[in-house]
């Protein structure tokens, strides 16, 4: 039995895989096409530049809860792309498709992808750059 955990553990240690970044997409049709987004800010900044503003100077949004993640961060409300766009942008910056579900009734449906991308041993290395945060002052 030993030998047989040892050789388990030996074959998951060479299926290891490499890190990466993720994202998670939703997309909801109602009331036209709802673009969510789930991950780390500074890769959403990097992928979407026109969000970065938004990302720093909105506190107090539900989406916003976390210093370095939002969750289900509006993204059509801040660019005007759809979801083949936003998915587009995506596979062009390195990423693909590791996983999806859909599901809902009626009026409330949605779709959600997971996506990564492997990091680059260069970028593995390399720590994520520290933003200082400025708030106005009362």
């Amino acid at each position: 039995m030993v030998r047989e955990l040892e050789r388990w553990q030996a074959e998951r240690e060479a299926e290891r895989v490499s890190p990466c970044e993720c994202l998670v997409v939703r997309v909801t049709p109602d009331l036209g096409e709802r673009i969510a987004l789930s991950g780390e800010k500074v890769l959403i900044e990097e992928i979407f530049p026109e969000t970065g503003d938004v990302m720093c100077n909105s506190v107090n949004a539900g989406w916003n809860q976390d210093p370095t993640h939002v969750i289900r961060f509006p993204l059509n409300g801040y660019c005007r792309l759809n979801s083949v766009q936003v998915l587009e942008r995506l596979f062009q910056k390195g990423f693909s498709f590791k996983a999806s579900c859909g599901g809902g009734v009626d009026s409330s449906q949605f779709s959600e992808y997971v996506l990564c991308r492997e990091l680059q041993h260069s970028q593995a290395i390399t720590s994520t750059p520290i933003r200082i945060k400025q708030e106005p002052l009362d």
